[in-house]
């Protein structure tokens, strides 16, 4: 075997192994046998912010699988780094549907979600992609989760921060509407809990076919909304 790809190989292996380290303790202790979960879209991260702590996000089956469609569970768990023990957990049946729209990457985001002085969120992403060429579709989806005590609460759920979708021949004539979204915290509150600005930039595509060539349109606008905590969730505020 060449150096280069024996290397590649070790990386492989211990970058894996390191990505699931606590995966089979969390199993044990949640009765589960490692064929009831969705390894593919597994993830795992530990806390920027709490180095003892890691966020275990845990597809598990929900129903029978298929080539086409795909039911799962949601289970996200915060775990003591040094003993592989459940701190916290959070559990939503059939969180995750993956059919025509193909659920693509789950992660989990420890950006700076300063919710007030002593609260921290945590976001899980979840990603699709649609199976069409001549109308392509894609959408990343953000959830935040704080903890509380032994247990987690979402106080986001399934905010779409990203989406790109489309119509065209799937030779040059079509539309495109791409949306980016960035959050910002906010010194106004509510519930003792911080607004989230949202910043999000959309882009329309136009093309159209001349004699030689495929001529593209670009119109941008940019819009702002707010995110208020209602005592349980944070809601869209415009």
């Amino acid at each position: 075997m060449k150096k280069g790809l024996f290397a590649l190989l070790c990386c492989f292996q211990f970058s894996f192994s390191q990505n699931t380290e606590h995966l089979d303790k969390v199993l044990k202790q949640l009765k589960f046998k490692k064929s009831e979960i969705d390894l593919e879209h597994f993830a795992q991260k530990v806390l920027p912010y709490d180095k003892q702590k890691s966020v275990l996000v845990i597809p598990k089956f929900a129903s029978e699988v298929s080539d086409d469609y795909l039911v799962l569970d949601a289970y996200v768990i915060v775990v003591d780094n040094a003993t592989g023990k459940i701190i916290s957990k959070f559990v939503e049946p059939n969180a995750w549907t993956s059919d025509a729209i193909r659920l693509t990457d789950i992660s989990v985001d420890t950006g700076l979600y300063l919710l007030n002085k002593t609260t921290r969120a945590f976001g899980v992403r979840v990603s699709y992609t649609g199976s069409s060429r001549p109308n392509p579709f894609s959408e990343t989806n953000l959830s935040l989760y704080i903890m509380d005590k032994s247990s987690l609460k979402p106080v986001l759920k399934n905010y779409t921060i990203s989406q790109s979708r489309g119509e065209w021949d799937t030779n040059c004539a079509g539309e495109f509407e791409d949306s980016n979204s960035t959050f910002e915290i906010d010194k106004m509150q509510n519930h003792n809990f911080n607004a989230i600005i949202v910043k999000t930039k959309n882009v329309t595509t136009v093309n159209t076919p001349t004699t030689d060539d495929c001529v593209a349109k670009e119109t941008i606008t940019k819009n702002t909304s707010k995110l208020i905590f209602n005592g349980k969730e944070y809601k869209e505020m415009r």
